[in-house]
């Protein structure tokens, strides 16, 4: 059985029962760790961590805003939601968020192979390597709790 025959007859055997609330978790069930979901969010967090170095390079320069490791949580929680409303789990979206320091990471080592000295020498200024686990905690918390919301709403409208 492929994984497409097992999610089609997992929403199958969901659409055929009276109980809506096993039947969302089935559904729900059905699209489970899946690894496109967590190479999204990977490629998603990836690219805020690339952004955040290409600003610092060229708008902030050596001065970057007090407020942003503040505003970086703030984007991981967004795009954690923004995620988990397009049926990405939870730790799927906190997997992916463990992509944000390597990706700043290639983006100061591709900055520094063009720009020589010109270059940053690290990704964010103000934010430590450590920051990874929070992000990926603050993305999936998002992740889960959209899904949840979704989920409660879906029942109570069906």
């Amino acid at each position: 059985m492929t994984p497409d025959e097992w999610k089609t007859g997992m929403r199958n055997e969901a659409s055929s029962v009276n109980d809506r609330e096993w039947a969302m978790e089935t559904k729900l069930a059905a699209g489970r760790f899946g690894w496109r979901g967590a190479a999204v969010a990977a490629a998603v967090f990836a690219a805020l961590g690339v952004s955040v170095v290409l600003l610092g390079q060229f708008l902030w320069r050596y001065d970057a805003p007090d407020a942003l490791w503040v505003g970086v949580m703030i984007l991981t929680g967004v795009a954690g939601s923004l995620l988990g409303a397009r049926r990405v789990a939870a730790l799927e979206a906190g997997a992916g968020a463990m992509a944000f320091l390597p990706g700043a990471w290639l983006a100061v080592v591709t900055l520094q192979a063009l720009l020589g000295d010109a270059a940053m020498f690290t990704p964010i200024i103000g934010v430590s390597d450590e920051a990874g686990p929070v992000l990926a905690v603050i993305a999936a918390c998002a992740a889960g709790t959209t899904q949840r919301v979704i989920t409660r709403r879906v029942l109570l409208t069906a």
